[in-house]
């Protein structure tokens, strides 16, 4: 019986040193040529998300810089439409006369040949192409693609009463991309005339 045991630990000890040979015989792989470390990864851009970015309201127009990208893939073209107004009324409720007015709200927004396009209530700003009238609606549209900064800045001063609203929204031509729109409205309800309280400067990258 002893003599079976023995030849039985024996043999078992053959067999771990003949797997443990073919273990170690067996081919080493060259990880290093099967995953070459190709540096670390860059990062993917993407605008699908639609984030949000936000400027200054308070910059100059001389400091207006395009805030655009290139996007060369699956390349969209979009409906941008701005609508925006301003209200100053008398103490009575009523509309004030185009001479009388104080307020000098300003709408800014980017238009498709990249140049940032300036609306105001101030009939004295040098800067503005477009001369909003109390009370009524200016709507602006225009086509732009992937990578155009849909912009939206909203500024001003006004006497106490005095409203200014903007909201710029984008559509893609096949409908499938909706843009969630930017949007301001505030009034001034300040004695005598006072800046805004909460001015408005952001933009979405069109995806």
């Amino acid at each position: 019986m002893r003599r079976h045991y023995i030849l039985y630990i024996g043999a078992l000890a053959l067999l771990t040193m003949g797997c443990t040979r073919a273990y170690d015989d067996a081919p080493r792989e060259d990880y290093d040529r099967l995953f070459p470390f190709k540096g670390p990864e860059r990062p993917r851009i993407s605008y699908e998300d639609q984030d949000v970015r936000l400027g200054d309201p308070d910059a100059p127009v001389s400091d207006f810089v395009y805030p655009g990208v290139n996007i060369d893939r699956d390349v969209r073209t979009y409906r941008v439409t701005l609508t925006c107004s301003f209200g100053e009324v008398d103490i009575l409720g009523a509309a004030v006369a185009d001479t009388d007015l104080q307020s000098r709200y300003v709408v800014r927004y980017i238009d498709a040949n990249r140049r940032l396009q300036t609306l105001t209530s101030n009939r004295r700003d040098s800067t503005a192409q477009t001369f909003l009238k109390n009370g009524q609606a200016h709507t602006v549209t225009f086509e732009a693609r992937s990578g155009h900064p849909m912009y939206l800045c909203v500024n001003g001063v006004g006497p106490r009463g005095s409203s200014v609203k903007a909201t710029i929204s984008a559509v893609s031509e096949d409908g499938f991309t909706v843009v969630k729109p930017l949007t301001a409205h505030e009034f001034q309800n300040e004695e005598g005339i006072d800046k805004i309280k909460h001015p408005y400067c952001a933009y979405i990258i069109l995806p």
